[in-house]
């Protein structure tokens, strides 16, 4: 369907709230413009010095695109895995960089719907989107859907098909983040990112923190650069293929991880 920018708000305030901010450049607005149709939580991992929390909510993840998007690998003409891609965002941004596709999981039938649809309004033939934990994802065309549970007896390793698996602000909120950060090694060819927040520790120091909502709805965990870069050598990565880069005043860190030597056998106990 072709929109006027007129059906387009209206469309897009019909699907509110919006947890992130999809641009449609060819009409020139946004999912967020109107704060009304942004999801106004407290937005801290998108906050920086030069906005408020309100404005890091509407504007998410902008802010993090704006600082993460000069350092990270080119993907042009590359095959790309977003795990946790919610509205599509980052997605989008991959494909508007040239990237040959871009296959986006998420277990929000919310979000992967409003990513559906501005995939969609966007005209990106390259981007997918799956409801699928990244756990459970095997590799085949239509992955298994939603989140993995105890009824789950085997949990798929496919090897080397995608040329950047990308995770940012998602790590924190899975429950086996560690076998996470395995399983994106395995299936990478080239590139691993992942973006976290940033423990505010001493650099030498190692330690990984495990934080509950009152109401068990949700957890995090929270690792300084000391513990994940050690974690992630130990897998196999030569230290030296691991880089480390912190932004936004320490409050964020993105690990980029080349596995071309990754080892193909774990050592040691």
């Amino acid at each position: 369907m072709t929109y006027t920018v007129a059906q387009l708000q209206a469309e897009i305030a019909r699907r509110a709230p919006w947890y992130q901010c999809i641009s449609f450049p060819q009409h020139g607005i946004a999912t967020t413009d109107n704060a009304a149709n942004a999801m106004l939580d407290g937005a801290w991992d998108n906050k920086t010095d030069h906005n408020t929390i309100e404005e890091a909510a509407r504007l998410r993840p902008r802010p993090k695109w704006d600082a993460i998007g000069t350092f990270l690998p080119s993907v042009q003409g590359l095959e790309v895995l977003e795990i946790g891609s919610n509205c599509g965002f980052f997605s989008f941004e991959f494909a508007r960089r040239g990237a040959k596709s871009v296959t986006g999981l998420d277990v929000a039938p919310k979000w992967l719907e409003n990513a559906e649809w501005a995939r969609a309004v966007l005209g990106f033939d390259n981007v997918r989107f799956f409801n699928c934990d990244f756990m459970r994802y095997d590799g085949l065309p239509q992955p298994a859907p939603g989140l993995l549970s105890n009824s789950d007896w085997q949990i798929p390793l496919p090897d080397r098909q995608f040329d950047l698996v990308f995770m940012s602000t998602v790590l924190d909120h899975l429950f086996f983040p560690l076998f996470a950060i395995y399983k994106m090694c395995r299936i990478s060819r080239r590139w691993v990112v992942i973006d976290v927040p940033a423990a505010d520790v001493p650099a030498d120091e190692s330690m990984a923190r495990l934080s509950v909502a009152a109401d068990q709805s949700h957890h995090g965990f929270t690792f300084s650069p000391k513990f994940l870069t050690t974690y992630i050598g130990r897998l196999g990565i030569p230290a030296t293929d691991i880089q480390t880069r912190i932004y936004n005043g320490g409050r964020n860190v993105s690990y980029i991880v080349d596995v071309r030597r990754f080892s193909q056998g774990l050592q040691g106990a």
